[in-house]
């Protein structure tokens, strides 16, 4: 019987077909396996979008196939998670899963810091957020908010922010351009007369591959190695010898290449000295504090939080951006250009601000008070040929005195929010001056929506084609299939 039935005809060709049949799933399995293990490591993946949204412009990869160094890239955040807000979320896990597949030596993971509380009690040193990117190449660590993934715009009509584009190419990229590199700049934070807290600030340097020190600057000598020196808002003015160790830090030994980055207060008094000082650079303070009488340009329902245009847009070219400097000292530019000095406004007020004298009275005439689209942040730049002028090669050695009309603008709110770009602006300034190619500059993606749009006509053929033609014509073939096969 069971030799009767394994001579069967019909049995041997329907085990034949079950055995092809098996191993051409094995094959599919097997061969699905082996492309989806490829495909993390090798960008196989084809992006049919327009512009190329989920995949890395050409700049970023010819960069990264310099990158020699070991980069840890770490999401904070389940992979699932991370892209379920929107779209754009999703377009940024996306496009970050891209980096490890053109560099071996960029490793990406997501963590679950509910699960790995050891790895948040590592970097607890770190400002982290969920779904933020932290960095990591040797003892380098650099923390890129979610915020700083996207361009975010702001409806003044309705007070929401709303993701304008996304820009995680840029972000991801300039932050293993900051960890990989070789080059620390130094930064000393001043401490004189001064009770402004400077720590978000410091933070946000650290965090973007600055090492960053304090100083007293009373007591100590600037240190030679910094090269940016900062001074936050002094109470009491400075006296001759700390002006020198000014003038020496930004002299460096007829070196130059220094820069004295000085924020101003409305609240600060008369500082006669200090003064005197800015003004040999081409800067002057006023004794009065920066009003805005357009509700547009200002926050929070205060004319003393005043939104400012920037002016040099090669510094940070997102002109749409907000940027917040809150009580304001009034300042201005006493001339463009004098004794190889430049002066340069980098922002400004709108044209409806007004200068309102900080001895005015309850009874002080709004009207009467200057009207000006004054200065919010200066920069003035001392040039000295670095030989003979005429001498073919010669360079410009240069130092910077940058003085920002507002303190309250480095204020930890204002440097790591989602509403003003404050501190991306003061890391870009600060890169510009220090001729430092910290920042890398890709076009920003739109993920614009695509509609398809049909005919009734057009409709009704594709309709009538998946619905009648193409069973009826399954239908036809399996009929004459049938017939042959009874027949033979």
């Amino acid at each position: 019987m069971l030799s009767n039935i394994l001579k069967n005809r019909r049995f041997r060709m329907g085990g034949f077909a079950t055995v092809l049949t098996v191993i051409f799933i094995a094959v599919l399995i097997i061969l699905n396996m082996i492309v989806s293990a490829v495909s993390e490591r090798y960008p196989i993946q084809l992006d049919l979008t327009t512009g190329k949204i989920y995949g890395l412009s050409d700049e970023t990869i010819e960069y990264l196939k310099t990158v020699e160094k070991d980069v840890n890239m770490y999401v904070l955040s389940t992979e699932d998670a991370f892209g379920t807000p929107n779209e754009y979320y999703l377009q940024a896990c996306e496009t970050m899963k891209k980096f490890p597949q053109y560099n071996s030596k960029i490793k990406l993971q997501f963590i679950d810091l509910a699960k790995d509380p050891a790895f948040e009690s590592k970097y607890s040193s770190y400002s982290m957020g969920t779904r933020d990117i932290l960095l990591e190449c040797g003892n380098k660590v650099q923390v890129v908010k979610t915020s700083d993934l996207f361009n975010l715009e702001n409806d003044s009509s309705t007070g929401y922010t709303y993701i304008k584009s996304s820009r995680t190419d840029e972000a991801i990229t300039s932050a293993i351009m900051n960890v990989t590199s070789d080059y620390t700049p130094k930064v000393t934070i001043l401490s004189a007369h001064s009770s402004f807290d400077a720590s978000a600030f410091s933070s946000l340097l650290a965090q973007n591959n600055f090492e960053t020190v304090s100083q007293d600057l009373l007591m100590d000598e600037i240190d030679p190695e910094a090269v940016v020196a900062v001074l936050f808002a002094p109470s009491e003015d400075l006296d001759e010898a700390q002006l020198k160790k000014l003038d020496a830090f930004l002299d460096n030994d007829g070196q130059k290449g220094k820069t004295l980055l000085y924020f101003a207060a409305a609240n600060q008094p008369k500082l006669p000295n200090l003064e005197a000082f800015l003004s040999e650079w081409g800067i002057v303070i006023e004794d009065s504090t920066i009003l805005e009488t357009n509700y547009n340009r200002i926050y929070n329902y205060s004319p003393y939080y005043s939104i400012v245009d920037f002016v040099n847009t090669e510094i940070y070219p997102d002109t749409s951006a907000y940027l917040l400097m809150p009580n304001a000292r009034v300042m201005d530019a006493a001339y463009t250009e004098r004794d190889s000095r430049v002066v340069e406004v980098l922002l400004k007020f709108g044209s409806t601000a007004k200068a309102i004298p900080n001895d005015a009275g309850e009874d002080f005439d709004l009207n009467s008070a200057e009207t000006y689209a004054f200065p919010a942040l200066i920069k003035s730049t001392l040039q000295k040929s670095s030989g003979n002028a005429n001498a073919t090669g010669s360079a410009l050695l240069e130092s910077h005195v940058v003085v920002a009309s507002s303190a309250m603008s480095c204020e930890s709110s204002l440097l790591s929010g989602n509403t003003f770009v404050n501190g991306k602006y003061y890391l870009a300034l600060l890169n510009s001056l220090l001729g430092r190619e910290a920042t890398f500059s890709v076009t920003a993606k739109t993920l614009d929506t695509t509609t398809l749009t049909m005919t009734n006509f057009q409709i009704l053929s594709i309709g009538a084609f998946f619905a009648i033609i193409l069973p009826l014509a399954l239908l036809v073939i399996g009929i004459v299939v049938w017939l042959r096969r009874r027949h033979k």
